[in-house]
């Protein structure tokens, strides 16, 4: 019987070390690369993904100019190129329902603003009438002048002035309107320096203190006073009060004036956040308030 081939312990102890270093070994580089494979693949799929995230919450901010840079031509690319084309879709799409919609209030502003020119117009001529019936030839040539001087600032291109030109409008037109009432119509129009250069749309005032005359003060026999004033309150908002003590009326019966829903239409137009409040009863005379915000109007 043959002797068996048997190695000692130490020696199995040994050989069994070494396999387990080498496993350790490949372990290890298997955990290495593995590492490395996944930043490499986090760099080629994962971070495209990071950038559309990116691009897409600057686009919810409202940064439609924003694109993402495409590279390649794999399928996250096409997935980048899809998305800047519709972005870009989005973008055309605001835009031109931007201008529709500010094409269609071009649109009713001016023809609100074509409304109040000819009623206006009437009224002054009608004035006229009454000084020529009563043979004032020197007013009425005086209020011929004051008329042309209106005519040039009503008549111009601009659908916009200042609150300095308005107010020297409303002037020019009590003026012309005191010739015919004498003493019974008092005025005082005044206006803050800081607030002189905002503009608001042109003739937004005059059909209130058209209304303000010929309703509140014309009907009664004595002395009436109507102020008109502008101002910046705190900052935050542009105040314009139109005020009579005259007649007063009933304000669910405001179709004695075409101005006033006009006024409020207009004013709403231009600024939508702004705020107009009529208060007036009959015998207490009319209050006009008009607010708009300041992070709304230009100079």
């Amino acid at each position: 019987m043959e002797a068996g081939f048997f190695l000692p312990n130490s020696e199995i102890i040994n050989q069994l070390r070494w396999i387990y270093v080498i496993g350790v070994l490949f372990a290890i580089c298997g955990l290495f690369l593995t590492v490395i494979v996944f930043f490499l693949l986090s760099k080629w799929i994962i971070r495209p993904f990071q950038e559309i995230i990116s691009t897409m919450k600057k686009v919810e901010l409202g940064r439609l100019q924003t694109r993402l840079q495409v590279r390649g031509k794999d399928e996250v690319a096409q997935i980048g190129l899809a998305f800047n084309r519709m972005i870009h879709q989005v973008e055309d799409l605001i835009v031109r329902e931007y201008q529709a919609k500010f094409n269609q209030q071009q649109a009713e502003y001016r023809s609100l603003q074509a409304q109040i020119q000819p009623h206006f117009l009437y009224n002054i001529l009608n004035g006229f009438i009454g000084l020529n019936r009563i043979g004032e030839q020197e007013k009425l040539e005086e209020s011929i002048i004051h008329l042309s001087k209106m005519l040039r600032y009503i008549l111009g291109q601009r659908d916009w002035t200042s609150i300095k030109e308005e107010c020297d409008f409303l002037a020019w037109y009590c003026q012309l309107q005191k010739l015919r009432f004498h003493d019974r119509l008092q005025y005082h129009i005044t206006f803050d320096t800081a607030c002189m250069d905002i503009q608001i749309p042109k003739l937004l005032l005059q059909p209130l203190v058209e209304n303000s005359i010929i309703h509140g003060i014309e009907p009664l026999n004595y002395p009436r006073e109507m102020k008109v004033n502008a101002q910046i309150h705190e900052d935050s908002f542009l105040s314009i009060t139109v005020v009579d003590n005259g007649i007063g009326f009933n304000i669910d019966n405001t179709d004695k004036s075409v101005g006033l829903t006009n006024v409020k239409d207009r004013l709403l137009l231009a600024f939508p956040n702004g705020e107009f409040e009529l208060v007036s009863s009959v015998g207490d005379g009319t209050s006009i308030h008009i607010k708009i915000p300041m992070k709304d109007v230009f100079r």
